[in-house]
């Protein structure tokens, strides 16, 4: 009877395991995605000559490193910790160039900001074109967003202004979510300096 008992609770255990080890486990994955600025800003910023152009962002280039889903951290100058569970919840290239193109059309008051690649019917006044060298959180707690671009005039090609960019700004806390957040903020700085770039070019042309 002990013997028979002794298996059952074998048998039984081995049931209960089996159980255990196919039974969905939670998903620890966490989704982000760049967040563009608050619309009040542009309601606060002067008129800027930009009025009835259209403008193109794109297309935008990002490093290599970069073009994986999870988030990447610069660990030091030429190592780098990747977020096996912090995930970007699209392309990094898509995000990046959406909201570039959702600020600046905050910035500049205007609906004619259209994304790369365009329609035959929407060719722009002024293109942007962006390679970026640098777009991630580092050891020291900050936010880096190191690109150069090239402000493009749509009728001639020629370009008006090449300029190399470098902004950072400080994250809060060790989080990814505070990281994400700070790297917006960075992609806010930089979208401020194209939209001053473009007010500038279409004040020139009047």
């Amino acid at each position: 009877m002990n013997r028979l008992l002794s298996s059952l609770l074998a048998t039984l255990a081995v049931i209960s395991l089996g159980c255990s080890t196919l039974s969905p486990r939670p998903d620890p994955s966490r989704f982000f995605t760049l967040s563009p600025l608050p619309q009040v800003e542009g309601a606060a910023r002067s008129p800027s000559g930009a009025e009835g152009i259209v403008i193109g962002v794109g297309p935008v280039k990002l490093p290599g490193y970069l073009d994986r889903q999870e988030l990447v951290l610069r660990s030091s100058q030429n190592r780098f910790t990747v977020a096996a569970n912090d995930l970007w919840a699209e392309s990094l290239e898509d995000n990046f160039t959406r909201v570039v193109s959702q600020n600046l059309a905050t910035l500049l008051q205007t609906d004619r900001v259209f994304s790369y690649p365009w329609p035959d019917s929407r060719r722009p006044s002024y293109q942007i074109t962006i390679e970026v060298l640098r777009f991630e959180a580092n050891a020291a707690q900050q936010a880096q967003l190191w690109a150069r671009w090239a402000l493009v005039d749509g009728n001639s090609r020629k370009p008006l202004s090449v300029q190399l960019t470098h902004r950072t700004r400080p994250i809060q806390d060790r989080t990814s979510e505070a990281a994400v957040a700070a790297l917006s903020d960075a992609l806010g700085d930089f979208s401020r300096e194209l939209a001053d770039a473009i007010g500038t070019a279409a004040n020139l042309s009047k």
